[in-house]
Formats: structure tokens, C-alpha cells, sequence
């Protein structure tokens, strides 16, 4: 005998999680220097929606949470790889532009460090320090 019952709360629970973790996950993506942590709010909420909606269709139950949250979870996701590789591509074609700069700077620093290690080795001398105590007389 086949049970071909519906539960109208089949996933419902997984679509919560998802659709909370979801929606933390695009709100930690708007915030600087958060990216890694909605990430994996985005790649929870992913899973999470994906089992809920799986467990509601065989239920039977509404997918619109899961749904939601499986929706916000790759929105987040992809917005903050994207938005990391707009960073890193711009930190690296500014660092690529200025690289003669930039090796100018460093050898100039070892230059300078060379010559205060140098002075520092010849410039110091011991000087004595002396205090005479002076016995007042009454």
C-alpha cells in the first residue's frame, strides 16, 4: 500500500534555516571586509533550501521558503566572488602599473637600511656617566 498523504509541513523547517541564513548572507555581503563569512552563509542557505525544497515537493508542502532561501543564497554567493574579484583584479593591475615605482621604493628602503646598520655600527660611543656626592658640612 502506497501513502500518498500530504504533510503541509514537509521542508518548512529547512526552508526557515535556509531563508534566514539567506538573508544574513546578503546582508554580511554588503559589508566590507565580511565576504568569507557570507559566503558560507550563502553556501548554507544553498543547501539547506535545496533539501527543503526536495523534502516539500515529496511532501507535498509549499517551496516557497526553501526556495527563497536557496534563491538569496546564491545571489550573496555570487555577488561577493564577484565583487572579490573586482578587488583583486584592481589591487593587482594597480600593483602591475606601478611596479617600477614600487621596486624604486624597495631598493631605496635597503639602501637606507644598509646605511643606518652601518652608522649605527660606527657612531656609537661609551660615554661614562659620573656623579660626585658633595658632603655639606653644617
Amino acid at each position: 500500500m502506497e501513502n500518498n498523504t500530504i504533510n503541509p509541513n514537509a521542508g518548512q523547517a529547512m526552508g526557515i534555516t535556509a531563508l534566514v541564513l539567506g538573508i544574513l548572507a546578503v546582508i554580511t555581503a554588503f559589508i566590507p571586509c565580511f565576504g568569507l563569512i557570507a559566503i558560507l552563509f550563502g553556501v548554507l542557505a544553498i543547501i539547506f533550501g535545496a533539501v527543503g525544497m526536495s523534502q516539500a515537493k515529496s511532501g507535498g508542502a509549499a517551496t516557497i521558503m526553501p526556495k527563497s532561501g536557496f534563491i538569496l543564497g546564491i545571489v550573496a554567493t555570487a555577488f561577493v566572488i564577484i565583487w572579490m574579484l573586482v578587488v583583486v583584479g584592481t589591487i593587482g593591475s594597480a600593483v602591475i602599473s606601478n611596479k617600477d615605482k614600487i621596486e624604486k621604493i624597495i631598493d631605496s628602503v635597503k639602501v637606507h637600511t644598509d646605511k643606518m646598520n652601518d652608522s649605527i655600527g660606527k657612531d656609537l660611543e661609551k660615554v661614562k656617566d659620573s656623579v660626585d656626592v658633595v658632603k655639606e658640612s653644617k
